[in-house]
This record gives structure tokens, sequence and C-alpha cells, in this order.
């Protein structure tokens, strides 16, 4: 069932790609690079885990877990079926791709282990890290690109896209980098300057989570960091 799962992951990313790129074009003109940037991020998705890249299936199940935080929302509000589309579509990516079946295609394939020859400790600590920027970089778009962005959150964006990259790449730097993006939301949201109001975060419109909620999730960046403390000490001392 490998294959029948990865393929109806790939038609959910797939299908949101293309909702959240037509609400960019069709939508109103102040979200029109909120959605942009969801719909390239969704892409990513979509064109890692068909390529199987080894990182893909991590960060597609990041970006499921976005999603179905939304799930959280039907405690408040009852049973809207748009919000309950939305979160369990996502948590049926999430779903879809677990299993050491799955991560036989990608993480721990001859082809990863070939060219990246990861040991378990950091597979596990990538893994980790992956998922949490997969989850918090939709937000962080949401955050950034959303009604009046001021300049410090498109550096908190060019924080989090620049220690992604980064992050697949090894580099210390991405962890810092992500961690800055964090720290950047942190501060806006205790110094009382997140955004208020509504950002529409549905394909269809429908108002789904607030400006303060946003900023608040965009903090989850700095787990990231966090993840990698105890080896980034240890290196420190034996250096």
């Amino acid at each position: 069932m490998v294959g029948i799962r990865r393929a109806l992951a790939l038609l959910l990313l797939g299908f949101y790609v293309t909702q959240f790129a037509m609400t960019a074009w069709l939508g109103p003109d102040e979200l029109y690079a909120a959605y942009l940037g969801l719909a390239l991020c969704y892409t990513l998705a979509f064109v890692g885990l068909a390529a199987e890249w080894f990182w893909a299936r991590w960060f597609a199940i990041g970006v499921g877990n976005f999603g179905s935080l939304l799930l959280l929302v039907l405690l408040q509000v009852g049973m809207e079926p748009i919000i309950a589309f939305f979160g369990f579509t996502h948590l049926a990516i999430s779903v879809f791709l677990a299993g050491e079946g799955m991560a036989a295609r990608y993480e721990y394939s001859e082809a990863a282990a070939e060219r990246w020859n990861l040991q378990e400790e950091s597979l596990t600590l990538m893994r980790r890290a992956v998922k949490s920027a997969g989850s918090t970089i939709p937000i962080l778009i949401l955050y950034t690109l959303g009604p009046s962005p001021e300049f410090m959150h498109w550096v908190a964006l060019a924080l989090g896209g620049a220690g992604l990259v980064g992050l697949l790449r090894g580099r210390t730097w991405g962890v810092l980098a992500l961690g800055g993006a964090g720290t950047i939301a942190a501060c806006e949201f205790f110094l009382g300057e997140a955004a208020a109001g509504y950002l529409i975060l549905s394909p269809f419109g429908y108002p789904m989570v607030s400006g303060t909620v946003v900023n608040l999730l965009a903090v989850g960046l700095l787990a990231v960091p966090l993840f990698f403390a105890r080896p980034m000490l240890r290196m420190l001392r034996s250096s």
C-alpha cells in the first residue's frame, strides 16, 4: 500500500497547490502574496515527495500537521464543513506518509544512504527539525505576507526560507536562521505588535485563524535550534 498511500498524499498536495494558486489569482489583492506563498510551499512539498528527496516526507508531514491544527478550531465553532475538510485532508497527508515502509522510500533508501551517509542520531534530529519547519513555514508565510506586512516580517520570512535551505544542507547557520525567524515572531507577539483581525486561510475564503494566533504559532520555529542544542554544545566543548 506504500505506492497507493504516496499517490493519495500527492493528490491532496496537488489539490491544495491548485486551490491556493487559483485563490491568489482570483482572491482579494491584499492576500495575493500570502496565497501565492502557500501555493509555492505546497509545491515544494509536492515536488520533493514526487522526486523522492530524502527529506521530503518529513516536510510534507509537517505541512499536513500545519493543516491539522485547524481541527482545534472545531472545538470553538462547532462542525464547520470547510474547516473539517481542510483539517482532515491535511491529517490524511500525515497519516498516508507515516510508517517504516514509506521511510524506506525516502530517508532510509539506498540512494539517500550513499549520498548523505547520515547517522541515526543525525536522522532523528533532521526529522524533528524538518517536520517542525514544515509545520511552521506556512504559518510564517501567513504571518509575513498577510495584510500590511512590516519590514521585520520580511526579515523573518527571509530567515525562515534561508534557514530551511541551510538545514537541509546540514549547515549550522540554517538552524540559527530558523531560530532567528522564531525569535522575531516571539518579539512581535510578546510586545503586543501582532496583527489584528483575521487572515483568510481557507482556499474557499472562510476566515479560520486570527493574526494573533498565526503570530503565536510562528514562534514554533524556536523549537528547531532546541533540537540541535545538545550536539552543538557537544561540538563546541570538543573544539
